[in-house]
């Protein structure tokens, strides 16, 4: 299993080794002191029931609590910077870690070359398309286009984390999962976002839009919805328990409904 989803962290350490802005030193405090303790505590915390998730929540919450401190102490830090955005996708590791799913599938955990259909060149080569996502639970294969072999990632779900959703982002998101599904028909795409500034009238209907759902869970301005994100993790592990469930229909006669 592929389970190397630290990518707060990754991105920590990226500013200490290239001195990002000469302040390295700010980063590797951080890193010692809240980090540290931060990962330790979520790595440490297992299960699967909703005293469990609710932990693993509160310690996401505390941690966004430091985040902010340590931002407007040092207002030098930019957006760019994505120093809150890849905390969310890292709570997708700690979030999912402990799924018996991912085990019994050899699942892991990815967010780059996810695999996005195939395409043929200008010489008439076969090639996998791939795109890149915020979280993905997938399984990685070897598969064979032509003559030569490649190292795909399929998904099984893809997420996009948002620290706030707005308009462009949704539409970017609703990108990817079009192209994801062309690829992997049954892969499930999600959202899941601190808040969103798009009005719920603005969001398409389920089955006109790639996203099968949108999750908000709030941040440090207002405390996070541990039943939001419980809400959030229930759907997922449904999602992955069918993956190998057989439905049996009793009913002799027709299916569809009128």
């Amino acid at each position: 299993m592929h389970l190397d989803f630290f990518y707060h962290e990754r991105n920590l350490n990226g500013k200490i080794e290239k001195n990002y802005k000469g302040k390295a030193d700010y980063f590797k405090q951080l890193k010692l002191g809240s980090y540290d303790k931060y990962k330790q505590k979520q790595l440490s915390t297992n299960g699967i029931n909703k005293k469990s998730i609710s932990h693993k929540t509160k310690l996401l919450f505390n941690y966004y609590k430091s985040i902010d401190l340590f931002l407007a102490k040092y207002n030098w830090i930019t957006v760019q910077s994505k120093l809150r955005s890849t905390i969310l996708e890292e709570f997708c590791g700690f979030l999912f870690k402990d799924l018996p799913m991912i085990k019994k599938l050899d699942l892991g955990f990815y967010n780059k070359n996810i695999f996005a259909g195939i395409a043929i060149d200008n010489f008439g080569n076969v090639k996998p398309k791939t795109k890149n996502v915020d979280f993905c639970i997938g399984k990685e294969i070897i598969a064979s286009f032509g003559d030569q072999n490649y190292k795909i990632i399929v998904p099984v779900i893809a997420i996009e984390c948002k620290t706030w959703l707005d308009k462009t982002m949704f539409n970017e998101a609703q990108f990817t999962a079009q192209k994801l599904k062309q690829g992997t028909p049954n892969v499930k795409v999600y959202i899941l976002s601190g808040y969103s500034g798009i009005k719920k009238t603005e969001i398409p209907n389920k089955g006109q839009t790639p996203i099968d759902q949108i999750f908000l869970i709030g941040d440090t301005r207002r405390r996070i919805a541990n039943d939001a994100v419980w809400q959030f993790f229930k759907e997922v592990s449904n999602d992955l328990k069918q993956i190998t469930e057989i439905i049996t229909i009793k009913d002799i006669g027709k299916i569809l409904p009128e």
